[in-house]
């Protein structure tokens, strides 16, 4: 073990396929058909508005990489730019969500195993993907990196296949099946047959969805050309988002009819069925099998850089900034199976479902590191503002609006979530982790001071 730091090893296909498949998981081949069964056709809506804000976000986000590419992405440009207590703050929070993103995937995968293989228990499915990609990750960053661009590959070529098919059908080219045309956009009571609210409250289901777009940025950083390939792996969210979302969620919304609830509780399976794929349902449940497994793959890594870039920083215990020889930071890896296997023990012995509980939280600390990526983008312009534009740089759309409507989104978001019975568990639980983090900081920092000695004054 050396502290040599990490290696720019991955290439531009692996940085490309990670952002390509990062953002393609469960929360669109299993969710999208409760939005739409609860806001109607208008759920095109929900992904446009909520694809539009993470895209503005993850281009902020963008222009500060290209500036410096860094392990720590988000986290150091928050130290950098609004001070260390951030810094502290977000990577810390970061790595705190992407644990239970871990473990959680973990609990889906064997879940998923037990059902193709009725003899194992759920619990050793779980500990057996968890060691398995962990090793993988453990090896070389660029075993991570082939691992997670078949993963990807795989989700990537679903969607594709999904929407040639669904395409296909509305333009009549099955015999067996009438084309619907446009009819379900405005059948069954109109385009937006409940109202505005479930609209909105499908977007914090998008966003929810979204996170992890900003892994794209932390895996830039260990490829071979940094600024060039964050560039283009950030470039790659509008195709991510309104391609792969808003694309494929308007072929379901126009092939099935948002009051048919059967079909939309499992909307990918159903209109691969409607097409004559007999095996639908097995083959639909191994794309979710990839889709965790793709999820996992990723946080394993993002939560070992931030740790790593955490420990650089003097925000964490400097063991965590030893790497291996293939520049693995390994014992930043080992930490997080530990605590992935020890919550796992916890959870299975228990029987009961608080951690599913706590992990449903995730996705407002997603919200929460992304306000601190706008603001931080702000303060960076304000604090460039004098130095000459370089007509090639990475610049961020809509400045500062882009930063002032995505702000105000995501806040919103964020305090509705007091007001639903449904999400008041998690808002008060991710606040007040949130203060606890900060307080942290500034309890770490004193104690610190303390330690330091005394510098003696000359009178004089």
């Amino acid at each position: 073990m050396q502290s040599n730091g990490l290696k720019q090893s991955l290439k531009q296909r692996h940085v490309t396929m990670i952002a390509l498949g990062g953002v393609i998981g469960a929360g669109l081949f299993m969710g999208s058909g409760s939005l739409i069964a609860s806001a109607g056709p208008a759920a095109i809506l929900s992904y446009f508005i909520g694809g539009l804000v993470v895209t503005l976000v993850m281009f902020m986000l963008g222009e500060m990489a290209c500036r410096n590419p860094d392990a720590g992405s988000f986290s150091t440009y928050a130290n950098t730019y609004l001070g260390e207590w951030a810094g502290f703050a977000v990577g810390w929070l970061y790595w705190f969500k992407s644990m239970m993103t871990i473990t959680l995937e973990a609990v889906l995968l064997g879940a998923i195993l037990h059902d193709f293989l009725p003899w194992l228990p759920i619990w050793a499915g779980a500990v057996f993907m968890l060691v398995t990609l962990m090793a993988s990750n453990a090896y070389s960053v660029r075993s991570f990196a082939e691992v997670e661009y078949w993963l990807a590959a795989m989700k990537v070529a679903t969607i594709v296949i999904f929407m040639a098919l669904g395409i296909s059908i509305l333009l009549g080219l099955h015999s067996d099946i009438p084309s619907p045309g446009l009819i379900n956009l405005t059948a069954h009571d109109g385009f937006m047959p409940n109202g505005l609210s479930p609209v909105m409250a499908g977007v914090v289901v998008v966003i929810f969805s979204l996170g992890g777009s900003e892994i794209a940025a932390v895996a830039a950083g260990e490829s071979e050309n940094p600024r060039r390939n964050v560039i283009r792996a950030i470039k790659s969210v509008i195709v991510r988002v309104m391609l792969f979302y808003v694309g494929s969620v308007s072929i379901l919304i126009l092939c099935l009819p948002w009051t048919d609830t059967a079909n939309l509780a499992s909307p990918y399976v159903s209109l691969f069925s409607l097409a004559g794929f007999s095996n639908a349902a097995v083959a639909m449940k191994i794309v979710l099998f990839v889709s965790f497994m793709s999820v996992m793959n990723s946080f394993m890594f993002s939560n070992s850089r931030m740790l790593f870039s955490l420990s650089e920083r003097g925000h964490a215990p400097a063991v965590f900034s030893r790497t291996t020889r293939k520049g693995v930071p390994l014992n930043a890896l080992l930490l997080s199976l530990g605590i992935c296997l020890s919550i796992l023990t916890v959870h299975f012995a228990s029987g009961g479902d608080l951690f599913m509980t706590l992990a449903k939280s995730s996705g407002t600390f997603v919200m929460i590191v992304w306000i601190f990526i706008i603001i931080a983008h702000l303060a960076m312009r304000w604090s460039t503002r004098h130095e000459p534009l370089d007509p090639a740089a990475f610049r961020a759309w809509f400045f500062p609006y882009g930063n002032i409507a995505a702000l105000l989104a995501l806040v919103g978001v964020i305090a509705t979530q007091a007001f639903e019975p449904a999400s008041r568990f998690q808002f008060w639980f991710t606040t007040l982790t949130a203060l606890l983090v900060v307080a942290a900081y500034f309890v770490m920092r004193s104690r610190r001071a303390s330690r330091s000695p005394a510098v003696l004054v000359n009178p004089r």
